[in-house]
């Protein structure tokens, strides 16, 4: 049996008409005929009952003309779906992110991506910059939002996301929220939470060396995980520290975040898309698209990065 003699009985079912559904099928009417008398031969049993006038479907022609239907249709849904996955329209994506990419744009580009491309699944996570590095390496992610010094590696692709400045955030009764800023000498003592010195060992001794070259000796009473958990231990009075402009969104209301005297160029805090080196899915590309129509761009220009942004 051929696809070719289901469209031919289909279009004659359809019609009741030999001489219609030659034209409909464009092919002669003879060609027709014989197409439709070999399948009946095949499924021994008669589809259409013919007198000169009419031509009528038989019980067991209305029975199979659901068959052909059903069969064509799903053999259409294949084939449009199989060039779906060709063209990366279907498929999944693996996807993680900095807990702080959420105060960005990020999430307005996952709700337009799914919108624009609903056969492809998107499976999200949140983990902190090191081990999402280590997943896209290892082939665990496609692509993710992490911390610029973690994507930099000759074995993977990125571009800058965001670029925000730092603030120093303090509780609101701080001496400081008079002033309306600080430098490093006001750091000098005060009670200071940084990023955990076991999961970013080297961001912590890099922040440490920095304070001992600007003269300051900040006390270090508290380590967070996240830039949300440093907020709230700022918010609980135990400490001030440093975090992005993007964590304004969700800034505690008894927490201020001041700008801060660098004595020099400001540190930013530059969040990459970073995917694995080497050829990409269609997938993969259709979401960087997307992801370029969101990013950042008011201050593309990258100065290096400090141990603070260093987290998630």
């Amino acid at each position: 049996m051929e696809l070719r003699q289901l469209k031919y009985f289909i279009a004659v079912a359809e019609e009741l008409n030999f001489t219609r559904a030659a034209k409909r099928c464009h092919i002669a009417q003879p060609p027709l005929s014989q197409q439709i008398k070999k399948l009946e031969e095949e499924l021994e049993t008669k589809l259409f009952d013919r007198t000169n006038r009419a031509v009528s479907l038989t019980k067991e022609g209305k029975s199979f003309l659901c068959v052909a239907r059903n069969t064509l249709d799903t053999l259409e849904c294949g084939v449009t779906k199989i060039k779906s996955i060709a063209r990366g329209e279907i498929g999944l994506l693996r996807v993680g992110f900095l807990s702080s990419a959420i105060q960005t744009r990020f999430p307005e580009a996952l709700t337009e991506f799914r919108k624009r491309h609903p056969g492809i699944k998107l499976e999200i996570q949140d983990m902190e910059s090191r081990i999402l590095k280590r997943a896209i390496l290892n082939d665990e992610l496609d692509v993710g939002i992490c911390h610029h010094k973690e994507s930099d590696s000759e074995t993977l692709d990125f571009r800058i996301f965001l670029n925000d400045p730092y603030f120093l955030a303090v509780h609101k009764d701080h001496r400081f929220v008079e002033k309306g800023t600080a430098g490093w000498k006001d750091l000098d003592g005060e009670p200071f939470i940084m990023f955990s010195r076991e999961n970013y060992p080297n961001s912590y001794e890099r922040s440490i060396a920095r304070f001992n070259e600007r003269g300051t000796r900040p006390k270090i009473i508290q380590e967070a995980q996240t830039q949300q958990t440093k907020l709230s231990l700022i918010a609980a009075g135990m400490g001030m520290g440093f975090v992005p402009s993007r964590m304004k969104c969700v800034c505690p209301a008894c927490v201020r975040m001041l700008p801060f005297q660098w004595d020099g160029a400001s540190p930013n805090s530059a969040l990459k898309v970073a995917w694995k080196h080497g050829e990409i899915s269609t997938a993969l590309q259709l979401f960087l698209d997307v992801l370029d129509e969101y990013r950042d761009t008011s201050n593309d220009h990258l100065v290096e990065c400090w141990s603070f942004s260093c987290g998630k």
